[in-house]
């Protein structure tokens, strides 16, 4: 088993993970003003084939969280397609769409603190339990570290809609509320992936 062959289900019978749906977003979020740069790459992206997964990544996801991480130099480090095993026995391993750690500047992953799936078929709901997956693992090579996180987040995104997730005490809540994305308006997308850095830089989160 790997992380791409977790479901919901799973989580639960292998780890005890419940989950729920349950809206954690805050309404007020951070101001995010989307740069020139990424606003015309996504306009290049009108028209195109955007049918695939790999499509969509390379002209939508990937300006986004590059966009992301231009802002968070300070604070983010940014690993896209990383072999992350950290408990092969349990499933824990394989490739990771993106992750995010706090740490800045790293080759190597440290202090993981969000998860990222690339859904495929645009089919969410099929792709949460590896998010979660990815999520618990997270927590447990935090924790191993020395370095034990309360709370883990990730998301599910077809580029266009964006599932966030919160790992907090084995519980995986999944927020029902999808934030849109367009090709004129990724702000609000930007803002919950502040929010969710901001809140795990403070200690202990």
């Amino acid at each position: 088993m790997a992380y791409n062959k977790f479901k919901l289900k799973d989580l639960k019978v292998k780890f005890g993970i419940e989950n729920e749906s349950v809206p954690f977003l805050p309404l007020k979020l951070p101001i995010w003003k989307a740069s020139q740069q990424l606003l015309t790459e996504l306009a290049d992206s009108v028209g195109l084939g955007l049918a695939s997964e790999k499509a969509k990544s390379e002209f939508i996801v990937t300006p986004v969280l590059k966009e992301f991480r231009r802002k968070n130099i300070d604070n983010l480090s940014f690993f896209s397609g990383y072999m992350f095993d950290v408990d092969s026995k349990q499933g824990l391993n394989g490739y990771c769409d993106f992750i995010f750690s706090n740490k800045p500047r790293k080759t190597e992953i440290e202090s993981p603190i969000f998860c990222f799936v690339e859904a495929k078929k645009d089919d969410i709901e099929s792709w949460l339990g590896q998010c979660g997956s990815e999520m618990y693992a997270a927590q447990i090579y935090n924790e191993r570290e020395g370095n034990p996180r309360n709370v883990m987040y990730g998301c599910v995104t077809n580029a266009f809609s964006w599932c966030f997730l919160k790992l907090e005490n084995k519980n995986l809540y999944i927020d029902p509320n999808y934030v849109p994305l367009t090709f004129t308006e990724p702000q609000r997308v930007l803002a919950v992936l502040q929010w969710i850095l901001d809140e795990s830089l403070k200690p202990n989160v």
